[in-house]
C-alpha cells in the first residue's frame, strides 16, 4: 500500500487538495479528511468506484 495526495483535486475532485489516501493490497482504501476530521478504512471497493465512493462520503458529511 502506498500514500497518495489528492494535488490539484486530480484523485478525488470531490474532496479538497489535502485530503490523503493509503490504497493498495488489492482493493483496500484509507482515506484521511482532515476538513471533516474523518477517517474512512474501505476494503473490496472497485478502483473504478474510488472517486465516486469520496463524492458519496463527502456529500454525506457537508449535509
Amino acid at each position: 500500500m502506498n500514500w497518495f495526495l489528492n494535488t490539484d483535486q486530480e484523485r478525488f475532485p470531490a474532496a479538497r487538495e489535502d485530503t490523503v489516501a493509503y490504497l493498495g493490497a488489492g482493493t483496500n482504501m484509507v482515506l484521511v479528511d482532515y476538513e471533516h476530521d474523518l477517517v474512512a478504512v474501505v476494503r473490496w471497493l472497485d478502483n473504478q468506484q474510488l472517486a465516486e465512493f469520496v463524492r458519496l462520503l463527502t456529500d454525506a458529511v457537508e449535509d
